[in-house]
């Protein structure tokens, strides 16, 4: 054992990886606090501690079952975030942030092993810096409740379903931890039953490869894949039920199949900005998804996904070619080959499935999806690989020209760490040079959807009641309305001085407008403060006079 760690540690693209890693974890714990409390946190920070409850009741607190559509997910991270906000090490939302990052990181960092056992050496290592380099998935690690959980959840389980297809015949250790992550990863969201979906094909790939090495010989062996395959999918729906209360009060299939249509087909229906268009979340366009990929996803990172579909269609063009030569000289034996090499390439099949079988069946059923690509963010570690494959099948071209390789590396840094810097803490809202960048995206794409800069606003909002010397507000407390969707009720977790919440606009002294939701823009207030990125501003902030008020 002392050996295989001091392999690891020698292991340059192992070594390096974990440099980057640790610094990127060192960083992003440091700024944690910096990010705003995002729409969909103010119901979920309330759902882990009745999740919590019910499990410690012995499933008599059913509190849970009242607050709001949280049972539609699976609440294994949000107890996780409960048990660490009751350490009271930090105020609860920042240490939300610091669990969800953390939880989101470690999903980066499987990408590791995954590269090195399904693509080659350095691709894992390659991957993880597209995915940290990618502002629409590095600034969403910190306040996404649900969708950063399942991404770490469904790489997991892409790692777990590699490693159990790695052996002739899998071994219990890894059937076992196989079952135990597609559990975990359905009963963080419905769609995780696509991780059994992989196994369930890399198994059928396991057994194809032994019934062709064997001449369909090794019953006994074939058997055994198929009870472990079986046993894989057995523990992992055990371990959805455990996780998931929704599936403990009723029979779990019906029960899962409500939430699959309500999620899919039933979800929310309003209209918001692609590529300068108004589209319905009920009716997307065909190209949607693609579009926001191109929208959003950095330019060197889909160019590598570019090279890859190339090289990947040209050797599919070859191989057919030869197939069918071969076919029309031997006859069915002519397609043993390719099916041996599709049989040995599991690890590899599983990765592509995985990065392009989800978006194929959005748009194909065309499933309810918005707010850019939140709902999808578990695809781009398993894209980031495809393109990590890409850039190797440009090594010879690496060696020869280092320098003209480097300098390529080197403008990808140049243009996406500094706009993240720049971004900061809207990581999230960083678009391409296709788009024209945040500036050029704005008004024409979804940007701040999640409301952040609210927070931003408030604080500086607080600051400037802080330091004014009037006595306004000496006799009686603010009112404030914050404009976050649906949520503004429930914003006092982001007050760090006394407020009252207000409702109506007018009557309001001060409005923080956001970006998806500029209500009160019109009650005639004017405008004292905005917080502002490459020049668009993403959260402004009113001052509503009184009259009759000496002090307005």
């Amino acid at each position: 054992m002392t050996g295989n760690r001091a392999a690891i540690f020698a292991d340059r693209e192992y070594l390096v990886a974990a440099v980057l890693l640790a610094a990127v974890l060192v960083l992003g714990l440091a700024t944690a606090a910096d990010y705003g409390i995002t729409t969909d946190e103010f119901i979920f920070n309330g759902y882990g501690p009745r999740a919590l409850a019910w499990y410690t009741s012995g499933f008599s607190d059913r509190s849970l079952y009242d607050h709001f559509d949280v049972m539609l997910y699976g609440p294994w991270f949000q107890i996780l975030v409960a048990i660490a906000q009751s350490l009271g090490l930090a105020h609860p939302f920042e240490t939300r942030h610091a669990v969800t990052f953390v939880i989101g990181l470690s999903g980066i960092a499987a990408l590791l092993p995954i590269g090195r056992i399904a693509v080659g050496r350095w691709a894992g290592f390659i991957a993880i810096v597209l995915c940290l380099t990618t502002g629409q998935l590095y600034g969403h690690l910190f306040f996404n409740p649900n969708d950063v959980p399942f991404l770490a959840a469904m790489t997991w389980a892409t790692l777990a379903v590699i490693v159990m297809a790695r052996a002739e015949v899998p071994p219990w250790g890894a059937t076992i931890m196989a079952g135990v992550l597609t559990g975990l990863a359905i009963a963080t969201r419905f769609g995780g039953i696509l991780s059994q979906a992989y196994l369930a094909g890399a198994m059928a790939l396991c057994v194809l490869d032994l019934a062709l090495r064997t001449g369909g010989g090794a019953k006994a062996a074939i058997f055994a894949i198929a009870g472990r395959t079986a046993a894989a999918l057995a523990i992992g729906w055990a371990t959805t039920i455990a996780l998931w209360p929704l599936l403990q009060t009723a029979n779990p299939i019906e029960q899962f199949k409500s939430v699959y249509d309500q999620q899919s087909f039933l979800y929310v229906d309003f209209e918001f900005p692609h590529w300068g268009q108004i589209v319905s979340s009920h009716a997307l366009p065909w190209h949607y998804l693609p579009g926001q990929l191109l929208a959003r996803l950095p330019e060197a990172f889909i160019a590598l996904l570019a090279i890859a579909l190339l090289f990947g269609a040209a050797r599919l063009a070859i191989l057919i070619a030869r197939r069918v030569t071969r076919w029309r000289r031997l006859g069915p034996a002519g397609l043993l080959a390719p099916m041996r090499l599709l049989a040995r390439s599991r690890g590899l099949m599983v990765v592509i499935v995985a990065a392009l079988g989800p978006p194929i069946f959005i748009v194909i059923k065309q499933a309810v999806i918005f707010d850019g690509l939140r709902h999808v963010l578990f695809i781009l570690p398993p894209l980031a690989l495809l393109a990590a494959w890409g850039l190797l099948r440009l090594t010879p071209l690496i060696i020869r020209f280092p320098v003209v390789a480097t300098a390529v590396a080197a403008a990808h840094l140049i243009t996406t760490v500094p706009v993240m810097v720049a971004l900061h803490p809207y990581e999230y809202i960083a678009m391409n040079s296709f788009t024209g960048g945040v500036s050029g995206a704005y008004g024409r794409f979804d940007l701040d959807y999640w409301s952040a800069a609210a927070t931003e606003a408030l604080r500086r909002l607080e600051a400037r009641l802080q330091a004014d010397g009037s006595e306004r507000f000496a006799t009686r407390t603010p009112r404030i309305l914050i404009c976050i969707p649906w949520r503004e009720h429930m914003v006092a977790p982001m007050f760090r001085r006394p407020w009252r919440i207000e409702h109506d606009p007018r009557a309001a002294d001060f409005i923080i407008a956001t970006e998806r939701y500029p209500c009160g823009k019109d009650a005639g207030g004017a405008l004292i403060d905005e917080v502002v990125r490459f020049g668009q501003p993403l959260a402004w902030t009113l001052q509503i006079p009184h009259p009759g008020n000496p002090h307005d």
